[in-house]
């Protein structure tokens, strides 16, 4: 079975009507896809990065988004293209010996404006290697990049509302113009790099590979949900990397990520988990 198929298997599950992905956002947005809704994003999303930027296996894909339902459907495109997955630093990236195997919740306060002080925004290692394609919600900060896809975050928005840089695609319009079964993509070897970032690892100390990449998400996963069957998990990931591991933690078990963005504050988590009946918190 190519990764491909493997992921977009992944995303449907043996129950594609039911919801796989729950996002709570700013201004109480909520967006819920269905397995079989995510994976025709993610489709459409393989597509562009093929066709418009010739992913395959080899390819580095920046993925300059925040936290949110949009930057797992990029992440996964990219793995269903065969291209490396790069995350980026964090501007206030700071080493610690946080390894708990099961991290809490961050607080927010209610009215915290999580832009303050630029902590949210990403920035690329600058020490790496220019990425061939950079998927970024920052027009006007959009890191360098053979190409550069800017999307946009709101739920129901069709285009970027900002001036994006020269030569780049408004991934967000581009996006709904490309069909919905998946085109020609290049199966990767084991061995092609699957995952790279300041806080990722595979087991030489360098990318992580494709044939390590399913290990690797489960070991970055907490203990709390590690093993369960069709989990409804709420998470408010402090990373790409928690993000992630959640993410397809969730789906390999068959069940559901809710995920909470930087801009809900701490007062909501147990409402919105009786809300959306989720068993586990992490």
């Amino acid at each position: 079975m190519s990764i491909a198929t493997k992921v977009l298997d992944l995303l449907t599950g043996d129950e594609p009507n039911q919801p796989r992905l729950t996002w709570y956002g700013p201004d109480d947005e909520r967006v819920e896809l269905s397995g079989r809704v995510l994976a025709n994003w993610v489709t459409k999303a393989t597509n562009l990065l093929v066709e418009e930027g010739e992913v395959a296996p080899g390819s580095r894909v920046l993925l300059d988004v925040p936290v949110h339902w949009r930057a797992l459907v990029w992440a996964m495109a990219t793995w269903c293209a065969g291209g490396e997955l790069v995350l980026p630093a964090e501007e206030d990236d700071v080493s610690g010996d946080d390894t708990d195997d099961e991290p809490e919740l961050r607080d927010l306060d209610e009215d915290e404006d999580p832009l303050d002080d630029d902590e949210s925004v990403f920035v690329p290692d600058e020490t790496a290697e220019e990425p061939d394609i950079a998927v970024t919600s920052r027009p006007s900060g959009a890191p360098s990049a053979g190409l550069v896809l800017v999307v946009a975050l709101p739920a129901l928005a069709m285009h970027v509302e900002e001036p994006i840089p020269a030569g780049a695609v408004d991934a967000a319009a581009a996006l709904m113009t490309y069909g919905d079964h998946l085109g020609l993509v290049q199966e990767p070897g084991a061995g092609d790099a699957a995952l790279s970032g300041p806080e990722v690892a595979g087991s030489t100390g360098g990318p992580v590979p494709y044939g390590e990449l399913a290990e690797w998400c489960r070991e970055q996963t907490p203990a709390c949900h590690r093993d369960e069957e069709r989990p409804r998990v709420l998470c408010a990931p402090r990373d790409h990397v928690e993000m992630l591991a959640h993410a397809v933690a969730a789906w390999r078990a068959g069940g559901s990520l809710v995920l909470l963005g930087e801009d809900v504050g701490s007062s909501r988590f147990d409402t919105i988990q009786a809300a959306e009946r989720a068993a586990v918190r992490c």
